[in-house]
């Protein structure tokens, strides 16, 4: 008889959400094809309003507790009820018989400490996925936001003293969790899906130039928009397209909106973002230097390199352990004078940067394959479920 393994995954946000979201994803699109698994999704607090409460999304059943709260409740009301469904919610997917593994999405915090904790006395096991470092968190967020953000930080000693596991991004982290003397700490990049179809041989009319994601600090949007506008002077057959969204862009909308050849799209469905990256003639990533950006890894860059367009991207965090100066347009810093001067590049020599741009979805199959990655996680969950 073939031996079962239960997973529960806990998450911010699901089906729909942002980099997070998708990382996960992909990771349940290669563990739902493998044979004796029991795969369910809790979502906590979901942002997007089109959430359902609970359904069926790519074979992965998911409920959603966080949108079922009913916002004419009184806040403490709303506090109770969450925390009630969360944990109705945990002690209805523990299995008899066979492993139960808890896959927390994010460190621990006062959202989904109740439900580890539960968790835990129910005899799950518990991997931690660390995709950031709070501890550089310094983004003009809301208040209720930096008090989770300090929670997380301040909870790092339950993520080793709990996790039979900790899934690292990045280098960084993976050093960080094995000198905190975490159990099993292992590193498992980005993923991302090839873009199959790419055949472009020449630039849009005009030059399409896109920068994807969410609009803080850390990721140098203002610094890519400056770019863009000195390169425009010599250039102005082209555009800028921003795509996303967070607290922070109307910032730059109010800044940016009426300047020509700037596009803000705001949040997009799946559908139309990936084609808007497939479409893009140069995608732009150009996080900056801060510890905050040095301790993650930037998801958007494996969707980048995905499409086989040419790609600038900054030295931060784990890039030139993954890519060379032969697979995309590396610059040191987020520097609008940098950036502008590979856009000429670009421009100036298509041939090289089509060849850059086939030589990074080379690398992105090589070290983001989902199946590769998903492999790892299977191997850990495997692992710590038979201990």
């Amino acid at each position: 008889m073939e031996e079962k393994l239960n997973l529960v995954f806990f998450m911010r946000e699901y089906p729909s959400g942002m980099a997070g979201t998708k990382r996960v994803q992909n990771f349940l699109d290669y563990l739902g094809n493998q044979k004796g698994m029991i795969i369910n999704v809790i979502a906590f607090r979901g942002q997007f309003k089109q959430q359902s409460l609970k359904g069926i999304y790519r074979s992965i059943p998911y409920r959603n507790i966080g949108s079922g709260v009913e916002m004419k409740l009184s806040h403490l009301h709303r506090i109770i009820s969450y925390y009630f469904k969360g944990l109705r919610a945990v002690a209805s997917l523990r299995r008899k018989g066979c492993p139960n593994v808890i896959y927390n999405s994010g460190g621990i915090n006062i959202e989904n400490f109740p439900f580890i904790f539960f968790a835990r006395i129910l005899g799950f096991k518990l991997i931690l996925a660390i995709e950031e470092d709070y501890t550089f968190f310094r983004d003009n967020i809301k208040v209720i936001s930096k008090f989770k953000c300090w929670t997380i930080e301040k909870f790092d000693f339950l993520n080793c003293r709990w996790a039979d596991a900790v899934v690292a991004i990045s280098n960084y982290l993976r050093i960080k969790y094995d000198r905190l003397r975490a159990k099993n700490v292992v590193l498992i990049p980005i993923t991302a899906y090839l873009n199959h179809d790419s055949t472009k041989t020449a630039f849009n009319d005009p030059l399409q130039i896109l920068y994807a994601g969410t609009f803080t600090d850390k990721d140098g949007v203002g610094e890519i928009i400056e770019g863009y506008l000195k390169f425009r002077t010599n250039h102005e057959n082209s555009m800028l397209i921003l795509t996303g969204e967070s607290a922070q862009q109307r910032i730059y909308l109010e800044k940016y909106k009426n300047v020509e050849g700037i596009i803000f799209t705001g949040r997009v469905e799946d559908d139309q973002f990936y084609k808007l990256l497939r479409n893009a003639d140069v995608l732009c990533m150009c996080r900056t230097n801060s510890g905050f950006a040095q301790a993650g890894f930037p998801f958007k860059l494996g969707e980048y390199l995905a499409t086989g367009n040419p790609v600038i991207s900054t030295r931060v965090s784990d890039v030139e352990l993954y890519l060379t100066e032969d697979d995309a347009f590396l610059i040191d810093r987020a520097d609008p004078e940098l950036i502008s001067d590979v856009l000429s590049q670009i421009v100036d020599d298509p041939v090289k940067a089509r060849l850059k741009g086939l030589n990074g979805m080379s690398k992105c199959k090589e070290h983001f394959s989902p199946d590769m990655n998903g492999e790892k996680l299977l191997k850990t969950i495997k692992m710590i479920a038979s201990n």
